[in-house]
């Protein structure tokens, strides 16, 4: 860090952070000290070397009693990873620091290191598959699955275009995670393999560490309003995340299209 003060920088992307909200539950300690206490070094080196610093957000900061969250909907996090992924926004806007943070909802990407929903669900469909498993059972909490090419093009048109400030970023659409399971299989044509079946609340309870909102969708508008715009359909672009190679290699036998 030090050996970087005396560079210039255009921007820093600043995507540091502990991302698995149920460890953060365990282990507080180590996610303030990455969330808030890595971005005040990091705001260091933007003053030093004079550069921008773009921060993605979680949209897991708000409970999701809100219809439709919008850049001015208060902001309240129900568990320690999105406290402190809160906390180290408001450093970075206190700051004199010129920002970018852009709140994206769930994503999924990055194929074999895809550790979000999607990456999750379908490197588990394949093991069911293998083993010959053929029902699972999928909660129904309500998000915006939205792919990370998208959010990076988005993104870097932002900077592109000197977009200072809080931007929401999120798919066209909401579905929970029982029908995007669904959709998943549909689109492997595996729906006479496996079969999705809605999860009993109490199984959610048991197994998620973390509270998150039972249903956060984020409002496009500001982005809308400025032509800035570009995500596509959760759908649309799933379809094209599933038809890459690295879901061909994962299930060999299904009809791809």
């Amino acid at each position: 860090m030090l050996a970087l003060r005396s560079q210039d920088f255009n921007f820093i992307i600043h995507c540091a952070a502990v991302t698995n909200a149920d460890d953060c539950e365990v282990f507080q300690d180590y996610c303030y000290e990455t969330q808030v206490q890595g971005t005040r070094n990091l705001l260091e080196l933007a003053v030093a070397s004079r550069a921008k610093v773009f921060y993605p957000q979680t949209f897991l900061i708000f409970d999701g009693s809100d219809n439709e969250i919008d850049e001015n909907t208060t902001p309240n996090p129900l568990s320690v990873y999105a406290k402190y992924k809160l906390e180290a926004e408001r450093q970075i806007l206190a700051s004199q620091v010129e920002s970018t943070v852009v709140r994206m909802a769930g994503f999924f990407g990055g194929d074999e290191r895809d550790k979000n929903f999607v990456g999750k669900f379908t490197r588990h469909l394949a093991s069911m598959i293998k083993d010959g498993t053929n029902t699972y059972a999928v909660g129904n909490r309500i998000w915006q699955p939205t792919y990370t090419v998208d959010l990076a093009r988005n993104s870097l048109l932002l900077l592109d275009q000197g977009c200072d400030g809080v931007w929401n970023m999120a798919s066209d659409g909401e579905v929970s995670f029982f029908n995007i399971a669904r959709e998943c299989v549909r689109l492997l044509r595996l729906e006479d393999r496996i079969r999705i079946v809605p999860a009993q609340q109490q199984q959610i309870n048991n197994e998620d560490v973390a509270v998150r909102p039972e249903r956060a969708v984020l409002s496009n508008a500001r982005l809308r309003k400025h032509g800035l715009y570009f995500q596509r359909h959760w759908q649309e672009a799933l379809a094209e995340y599933l038809n890459r190679p690295w879901f061909r290699s994962l299930f060999p036998h299904a009809p791809f299209q």
